[in-house]
């Protein structure tokens, strides 16, 4: 047999054994009669579980519905949450601001004008009460005489670093021919224009602390002896007063409204600071009142700065100054105790 013959043959072979199936293999149809079948699985009851109840599955895997028949049971109440501590309030501003306003004084026959200087962060604690600072000029300045010596931006800075809590500042301003300078007390001048106006209308405009925990009141030269008779004929209004270079050498009061005499009434019910300067010709009374209090008991804080009777003096003791004030007050806003509207009184003037 040729070879072209014995490929032909082979050919042949393959094609029968595709058909008949090839040796040692089933076909397709005798594999699905001879593979054994499966056994069957009997069917059994499954066995009754429980159903899970609440307490059974972690609440936020639970259905309520479908766990609880609302016609069974009343469905689980959810745990009252404790309510958050409150946030203290942050405020970024380093500076406050100072508001005018001008009112007719019945007392002083005139129209006064007035600045109040708040601190940083006032409006950021609506709840709050703050201390008030009253400062009166010296002659023949005005309002604006104390925050050019720059009051408010010693305070700002000290306020919004933490070195002494937050309080309002009022600075009145008064006619330099007036009864400023031609008064010396009582209701029918600069005394009665502070006690029964002025004070009475910033408790009503502002949030102040209205006791006189919450008061003190200062002034120079003019102004300082203006401090002295008020505070020390209303320590129920106030209870700190300083007198930086009071003109006490100059003033000539009737006798109810000399500090020297009502010294001996008041040298115990208020927190005193005298100070002048070393070449100022108010420093030899300065140190005569301080004196007489000290020998009364009074608690009193005396400062001799270098200099004269002139606002260079002033400006750099207003680290002292404040350092007086403030000892006394709460050293932050969170501090201050909770503030309440006032019932105007009547007659009160009222604020443009």
């Amino acid at each position: 047999m040729t070879g072209k013959a014995r490929v032909l043959f082979g050919f042949l072979v393959l094609i029968l054994a595709a058909c008949s199936g090839w040796p040692g293999r089933s076909s397709p149809a005798e594999a699905s009669q001879t593979t054994p079948p499966l056994p069957s699985v009997t069917a059994t009851s499954a066995p009754t579980l429980p159903t899970p109840t609440p307490t059974d599955l972690p609440v936020a895997a639970l259905d309520i519905e479908a766990a609880v028949d609302p016609g069974d049971a009343p469905l689980p109440t959810e745990a009252a949450m404790p309510e958050p501590t409150p946030t203290p309030a942050f405020c970024p501003f380093l500076s406050g601001r100072t508001e005018s306003g001008t009112f007719r004084s019945a007392a002083m026959a005139e129209d006064v004008r007035y600045l109040v200087h708040l601190p940083p962060c006032y409006d950021w604690y609506p709840d709050r009460a703050y201390p008030v600072l009253y400062l009166f000029h010296g002659w023949p300045l005005d309002e604006r005489h104390w925050d050019d010596l720059g009051i408010d931006e010693w305070s700002d800075d000290w306020v919004s670093r933490g070195l002494i809590g937050p309080f309002l500042i009022v600075l009145p301003g008064v006619s330099k021919d007036g009864l400023y300078v031609y008064s010396s007390g009582g209701a029918g001048s600069f005394e009665g224009f502070v006690i029964d106006e002025l004070v009475p209308l910033m408790d009503a405009t502002y949030r102040t602390v209205r006791a006189p925990a919450g008061r003190a009141v200062g002034g120079i030269s003019r102004g300082g002896v203006w401090a002295l008779e008020i505070a020390m004929r209303h320590t129920d209004v106030f209870a700190a007063v300083g007198g930086h270079s009071p003109a006490l050498a100059l003033n000539r009061p009737l006798p109810q409204y000399d500090p020297f005499l009502l010294a001996g009434t008041a040298a115990t019910g208020l927190r005193y600071y005298l100070d002048a300067g070393d070449a100022d010709w108010a420093n030899a009374a300065t140190i005569r009142l301080r004196d007489l209090l000290i020998e009364l008991g009074g608690d009193v804080t005396y400062d001799v700065h270098p200099g004269g009777h002139v606002d260079e003096l002033w400006s750099s003791s207003i680290p002292d100054y404040l350092s007086f004030y403030a000892a006394m007050w709460p050293g932050s806003h969170s501090a201050l105790p909770t503030w309440s509207p006032p019932t105007p009184a009547a007659g009160t003037p009222v604020a443009p």
